[in-house]
């Protein structure tokens, strides 16, 4: 009889210390912990190789939904730039054309694919009078195709020609339009090169005589995106 007795308190005892060492210890689950604490979060973004992602500037609060997403390799909309190169013709049609110049200007990307451009160059000429020395400016546009997420993206090319030809002891008014492609080549979002193939239409009135001319002008640059 003792010995039943002193079973059921043992029995009694180990229950009341079991319950004792189940309130102070918190269950563990395979969900439990740091899931749990994370349940209602949404997981980081994979960051991609480079670091760049790719958000278009002026997106939040818009109604246009943006033309690309993922991973920026080349400069997109709202990019600014710094340009520097040079052009050289390989024909003449008589009146003052440029054998070789280097040009500084800037760039803009008002879209993903629409560069604005404005050059000043530098340029020596030959006529069948003198050589002569310009200045000039040009207007124009890059027409980009293929998307950010390309390094090489080729392109349709347009400007405008302004510019000032120094003959001898006269100067004469220029003026014109470049019509071409090429292609620019990303090493990263904010550094390419270009090179470019143009048929240029030079125009000008020395002496009052209207002359035109037609020229194919290779040229190459880089440009530094801010």
């Amino acid at each position: 009889m003792k010995q039943l007795v002193l079973t059921f308190a043992v029995l009694v005892a180990g229950s009341a210390l079991a319950q004792e060492i189940g309130t102070e210890i918190t269950p563990t689950t395979p969900t439990s912990g740091v899931q749990n604490q994370n349940q209602n979060q949404n997981p980081p973004p994979e960051q991609p190789k480079g670091g760049y992602v790719y958000k278009p500037k002026g997106a939040a609060g818009s109604s246009s939904e943006p033309t690309f997403t993922g991973t920026k390799v080349s400069a997109a909309s709202g990019d600014f730039g710094i340009r520097a190169g040079f052009d050289a013709a390989v024909a003449s049609a008589g009146i003052t054309t440029s054998l070789g110049g280097p040009s500084v200007g800037i760039s803009y990307f008002a879209s993903d694919s629409f560069k604005l451009l404005v050059d000043l160059g530098l340029g020596l000429g030959i006529t069948s009078r003198a050589t002569t020395f310009s200045v000039s400016t040009t207007l124009g546009f890059d027409l980009l195709f293929r998307n950010p997420g390309d390094a090489l993206r080729p392109f349709f090319h347009f400007a405008a020609l302004f510019g000032l030809n120094s003959l001898g002891n006269s100067t004469e008014v220029g003026f014109g339009a470049q019509l071409g492609f090429g292609a620019e080549y990303f090493f990263n979002p904010a550094f390419a090169v270009n090179g470019r193939l143009m048929l240029a239409v030079p125009m000008a009135v020395p002496g009052g005589n209207f002359a035109v001319g037609l020229i194919l002008v290779p040229a190459v640059g880089a440009t530094w995106y801010l």
